[in-house]
């Protein structure tokens, strides 16, 4: 394995390269153009790629047209607000690829972001051919590496989901080929150029990279040059790259750092809670290994490599002194696979998603090429070898495929074993060609791996992908066409029902296309403090991507939030579950489907409930930033339970003790009433919700309220939102043996009610038993449901597969709905999971009568005046008669700066999460200015940077220039 720095002249190879990448491009991705698809999936791409990418070539030619500024850190459009330096550092500014679109005219960004998708995998696949070319291969053997390198469940998936992770297969050839220059004594400035790259790309990806980087450096220094380093010379080079490329890239690594330790990332459970991965993963994995099509396994470890790659290995591991890099650093990734706590470091202490195999494809590809290299040379024994490990890993699959049969694997298994009869043909010297033989099979593998997974049939990726044209028309019927005619101030914002799809089968979070300000967001990097705020308010739709979404659609909530406007589809989810205050303003014109359950008596379409998007209105959303006299000490709010909580948003504000002992007590009397409840399962026994044992799937409950049967009682709570505040939740799963006795005792009981009914007990306890082992149950999930009139309410703990949005639920609080009349006295409650339960919950009104409406009507008059918004400030007026605080619902950040009639003011944290300022008696002109934290420092280090670059270039040049006179 001999690397060599003096490559041919000859650059045949990239042309023959290139016609072969056409080829795998058409199968890659012409395959979902063919079938109606465009390039973008319907979560990530359609949330965070495309509409960022669009805002960020706005950005940049912005700042090429205005290069003094100034420039927009604050967007108020993304969320509740956001620091847009902190997101298009993750997505966009360090992405070589996004500035493609300044080539494109503004209305073809859908066009150019495909473009890049494919120019991306193109260029990975260069970077291989480079890589290759510093060994002594075949032009045929290289581009047939490329292949390899290309067409794996990784990229097949990655390239779509999220592009920006093909740039790290451009990315670790170069860093490998950096290092391996300054181990051969070569300079180390083009590792310093490589390492900037790769810290400005992305910063969880650097992370990556940078690890699997060190990896290299190590395993190359024992199998290669152990004993014959200068090892200072060598740490001495290798720290200079590192120092310049940090001090250069400070300028957006600093700024990311702080963002990241404010960020709800901290604090993540490691590795989702795993010691081991489920059984299933390790049944699964061998096949994973050639299987291209097999996405559901993409959360743990994405392989699919071309089946060629198994013959490559054995080929390796049977030459282990002439392949020791390989053999050892392949060795090492098994082991690495096996261990959730190695995914989980790899992917920031985070979920325990092995998307640090993006390294692995590089030695892989490269096992390929020296096999095709050498096919010439292979012996008989090594042959046989190879046909007796093809045969042991036949038989772990199949072992496997009565488990779970997969048609995919049928093209990756002919052609393992199409290649490896190739093998034996060349050996017998009855094959003409073999290079274009072997390089034939390679490519068929891949194409046919892409092809399937591309396919509609095929379902799972394919099946969600956005069909061509869907994203223009998203961007333009997101609230069925109702936003138009409204103002496009941030003064106020708008939002959707939880549950309710206006548009179905998308991620539809983020919205920067209709110039509205909805409050759910879906970016990697989210304010700690909101999301903390979520938190203590027990919010059922935290995540940590997505902090709000629809805060579980709760009355005080969304007008604290200045939600003015609700879109509602009629026959989504929840559809009728309107909070308190919201009424009917606009809706679209009717539709009715005549094939839905028709109401009784109905004689003509009017009769049938129609299928619009409506649009609802509050006149009690809070101003974006108001005055309050009234406060709750910290040691106060800590006392209070989440429904409470919330209701303390309209009667006071939280604020630090130092300023509220200046304020009014928040008077908090009436505002939520606890409520006596009872849990009576359908076998009409009381149950003990401390220690419910849910054995049986079909049993149900209900959430009986007594003192709601009390006339008198009920309308004291009229005009209340009705809560179910779940302050403990332990979930113990049954063992599989107790999992598989009570479906067995349940199937036994079902088949007993029909007489003369026979039960295959054998074949019913197996469909049970394989269904959780393919599935990993019993586990941790689980889901409670809460009905009412208005829909069914949950509580979700999801998988530990599900990476990044995976939590622990330890609480939460339910909404059942606004109730202007009378509370339901019963609620039905059902657990989705067999276990037992531990739960301790409160039923609670959230009073929302004349006291409400009083508080509400004091804010909104006190509310800035005459609001003027600038890039990175807003501005306003207010006169006041004591002293109070001016509260908001703008995120809190150490960004955020104020003045106050021109003097700087300190920014108040009030409501634990939001911007806030301590206001005397008087009329005042109040600015607050976002700047964006660290960037100054960034900025001074990588100046600073920049002149030790330049002072080394010139000592290196000196350098060079008396060593050569």
């Amino acid at each position: 394995m001999e690397f060599s720095f003096a490559q041919p002249k000859q650059r045949r190879v990239y042309l023959l390269y290139s016609l072969v990448f056409i080829l795998i491009a058409a199968c890659m991705y012409g395959t979902y153009l063919v079938t109606g698809n465009s390039l973008i999936w319907n979560k990530d791409p359609l949330n965070q790629h495309v509409p960022l990418l669009i805002e960020y070539r706005k950005a940049v030619l912005h700042f090429l047209t205005h290069p003094l500024g100034p420039h927009q850190w604050w967007s108020w459009r993304m969320g509740l607000g956001s620091d847009t330096f902190a997101i298009f550092s993750y997505y966009t500014i360090g992405d070589v690829f996004a500035y493609l679109a300044l080539l494109f005219p503004a209305g073809k960004m859908v066009l150019a972001y495909q473009v890049m998708v494919v120019l991306r995998l193109y260029c990975a696949g260069l970077a291989f051919v480079w890589f290759a070319r510093h060994f002594k291969l075949a032009d045929w053997v290289i581009v047939a590496g490329a292949v390899v390198y290309l067409v794996n469940s990784y990229l097949l998936y990655a390239s779509l989901a999220q592009p920006f992770f093909t740039t790290t297969f451009i990315l670790f050839p170069l860093l490998v080929v950096q290092v391996e220059r300054i181990l051969q004594g070569g300079s180390w400035w083009p590792l310093a150029g490589a390492f900037v790259w790769m810290l400005v790309n992305n910063y969880y990806l650097a992370y990556v990279l940078g690890i699997g980087t060190f990896l290299f450096l190590v395993l190359r220094a024992l199998t290669h040059y152990r004993g014959r380093l200068d090892y200072g010379v060598t740490i001495l080079k290798l720290g200079l790259a590192t120092a310049t490329s940090l001090l250069l890239s400070a300028v957006l690594l600093v700024p990311e750092v702080l963002t990241v330790m404010n960020s709800t990332r901290a604090g993540s459970t490691f590795a989702n809670g795993l010691t081991t991965y489920p059984a299933y993963y390790y049944l699964f994995l061998p096949k994973a290994l050639i299987n291209g099509g097999q996405w559901s396994f993409m959360f743990w470890a994405a392989l699919g490599i071309v089946s060629f790659g198994f013959l490559a290995l054995v080929y390796v591991y049977l030459q282990p002194k002439r392949y020791p890099l390989l053999a050892l650093s392949l060795a090492l990734a098994l082991v690495m696979l096996l261990i959730p706590a190695v995914g989980a470091f790899f992917n920031g202490l985070m979920a325990a998603s092995n998307r640090w195999t993006l390294l692995i494809y590089l030695p892989i590809a490269m096992a390929v090429c020296f096999l095709l290299q050498h096919v010439g040379e292979l012996t008989r024994h090594q042959l046989l070898v190879m046909s007796w490990a093809t045969a042991v890993y036949l038989l772990v699959v199949l072992a496997t495929y009565f488990l779970k049969n997969d048609a995919a694997l049928f093209v990756p298994l002919t052609c393992l074993l199409g290649g490896l009869l190739l093998l034996w043909l060349i050996h017998a010297g009855v094959v003409a060609h073999p290079g274009r033989w072997l390089l034939a099979l390679i490519l068929a593998n891949a194409g046919f791996n892409a092809i399937y997974a591309a396919f509609p049939y095929n379902g799972d990726f394919a099946s969600a992908m956005l069909p061509r044209g869907a994203y223009q028309r998203l961007t333009t019927q997101r609230y069925g066409g109702l936003e138009k005619g409204l103002s496009k101030q941030p003064t106020y914002r708008v939002s959707t029902l939880s549950q309710n799809d206006i548009v179905s089968d998308v991620l539809n979070d983020n919205d920067l296309t209709t110039g509205m300000h909805n409050i759910d967001s879906y970016y990697s990097l989210q304010n700690q403090y909101l999301g903390q705020f979520s938190q203590d308010l027990q919010n059922t739709q935290y995540q940590a991507n997505v902090p709000l979404r629809q805060v579980d659609d709760r009355s005080v909530w969304l007008n604290f939030l200045g939600v003015k406007y609700l879109f509602v589809q009629t026959n989504g989810a929840n559809a009728t579950k309107w909070p308190q205050g919201y009424f009917l303003d606009q809706a679209t014109a009717p539709q009715y489907d005549y094939n839905a359950k028709q109401p009784a008596g109905a004689t003509k379409k009017e009769d049938l409930p129609p299928i619009q998007t409506v649009r609802l209105k509050s006149q009690q959303n809070f101003p974006l930033l108001y005055w309050q006299s009234t406060a709750i000490t910290p040691a106060q709010y800590r006392q209070l339970g989440p429904t409470a909580k919330e209701r303390a948003l309209a009667s006071g504000v939280v604020v630090a003790d130092h300023v509220a002992q200046k304020l009014t007590p928040a008077d908090l009397t009436g505002n939520v009433v606890k409520l006596k409840s009872q849990l009576i399962s359908n076998r009409f026994n009381q149950v003990n919700p401390a220690n419910l044992h849910y054995r049986d799937a079909e049993e149900t409950y209900q959430l009986v309220l007594p003192q709601l049967t009390n006339k008198q009682f009920a309308k004291r709570l009229k005009e209340s939102e009705l809560h179910v505040e779940f302050q403990t939740i332990k979930y113990q799963p049954l063992t599989l043996k107790q999992q598989l006795a009570a479906e067995m005792a349940h199937a036994k009981q079902t088949a007993n009610f029909n007489p003369g009914a026979a039960l295959n007990e054998k074949s019913v306890w197996y469909k049970y038993w394989r269904y959780h082992l393919i599935n990993g149950s019993p586990d941790i999930s689980y889901t409670l449901q809460l009905t009412s009139k208005y829909g069914t309410e949950k509580i979700s703990q999801p998988k530990q597969s599900v990476l990044s949005f995976f939590k622990v639920v330890k609480n939460g609080t339910m909404n059942v709905g606004y109730f202007a009349k009378h509370l339901p006295s019963e609620l039905t409650f059902k657990p989705t999971k067999l276990g037992t339960y531990h739960l301790k919950y409160q039923v609670v009104a959230e009073r929302l009568g004349a006291k409400y409406q009083a508080e509400v009507n004091q804010i909104r008059a006190h509310g800035l005046k005459k609001l003027h918004f600038a890039p990175n400030t807003v501005s306003g007026r207010l006169t006041t008669d004591r002293y109070g605080v001016l509260t908001s619902s703008i995120p809190y950040s150490k960004g955020w700066t104020a003045t106050v009639d021109g003097h700087p003011a300190q920014v108040l944290r009030t409501n634990t999460a939001f911007v806030g300022l301590a206001l005397p008696a008087g009329e005042h002109r109040i600015k607050l200015t976002y700047h964006v934290p660290g960037l100054k420092v960034g900025a001074l280090i990588s100046l600073f940077g920049l002149a030790w670059t330049v002072l080394l270039a010139g000592i290196t040049w000196w350098v060079r220039r008396h060593r050569a006179a």
